[in-house]
């Protein structure tokens, strides 16, 4: 099963995201030299990005306290085009790709991500790629003239024993399944949100990635293996969606 065209798709934001093996030690003359290759595609204001990670660990018998441990990472540039809805992201030893409603189409798509893929080889000159990601967050709209039914649009959703009630006030449901024939992760987040009025949101959000730990890829395989990871999210989202859905994207 392939990804249908839609004229009106669901897509508020596709992240594409490479992880690398670095050649060299990371630097902050990487970021600007890698801006002197796209500043006339990404006119927009350059922004930076600091990341926060918090780790817990337990204790193994109580009534041990768990430890909290806070770590600022180094920042993450975002270069964005004039209107905001493309970006390109370069931290240490990373690489983002994004594309903001409306979405450009996978075509373009692909194109910025193997132009700025290349722009990174060559500033930041790795030896290959721990870790491929890509990620598309979909925003589902529904107008209803009465309560929805959440079967009658998505092939995965929250289901209540007869004892429970059954009127759902909100909800998150979230999956991860690894492929068997290749190592690759599935993650399928499906959660209501805060609708306009008179309307009923959803988002859907699979993020598909493939991870190299012992042996990094090489960079000449890279294209290919994120041709799979697409195929296969393209895959995923027409699964999860019944056809009352799609006509709310209007299939070409």
């Amino acid at each position: 099963m392939t990804r249908r065209q839609y004229s009106n798709p669901p897509i508020e934001e596709a992240i594409c995201e490479f992880r690398f093996a670095p050649g060299q030690a990371w630097n902050f003359t990487i970021p600007g030299l890698f801006y002197e290759k796209v500043r006339d595609l990404y006119t927009g204001e350059p922004q930076q990005q600091s990341l926060i990670t918090t780790e817990f660990k337990f204790g193994r018998m109580p009534p041990a306290k768990p430890e909290i441990t806070v770590t600022q990472e180094l920042p993450k540039f975002l270069f964005p085009s004039a209107d905001a809805a493309k970006l390109v992201g370069v931290g240490p030893d990373a690489l983002s790709i994004h594309s903001l409603r409306p979405y450009e189409g996978w075509d373009e798509f692909s194109y910025r991500i193997d132009q700025a893929f290349q722009f990174y080889l060559e500033v930041a000159k790795p030896v290959g790629i721990t870790r491929i990601s890509l990620r598309y967050i979909n925003r589902i709209v529904i107008s209803p003239d009465e309560a929805v039914d959440l079967s009658e649009y998505f092939n995965i959703y929250p289901q209540f024993p007869d004892s429970l009630p059954s009127n759902i006030s909100g909800f998150v449901t979230r999956t991860e399944s690894i492929y068997e024939d290749i190592p690759i992760r599935l993650v399928i987040t499906l959660s209501d949100a805060e609708p306009p009025s008179e309307q009923v949101v959803f988002i859907l959000d699979l993020d598909i990635s493939q991870t190299w730990i012992e042996k990094p890829l090489s960079l000449e395989e890279v294209l290919s293996n994120l041709y799979e990871l697409k195929s296969r999210e393209g895959q995923a989202f027409e699964s999860l969606i019944t056809d009352r859905t799609r006509e709310l994207f209007n299939v070409k």
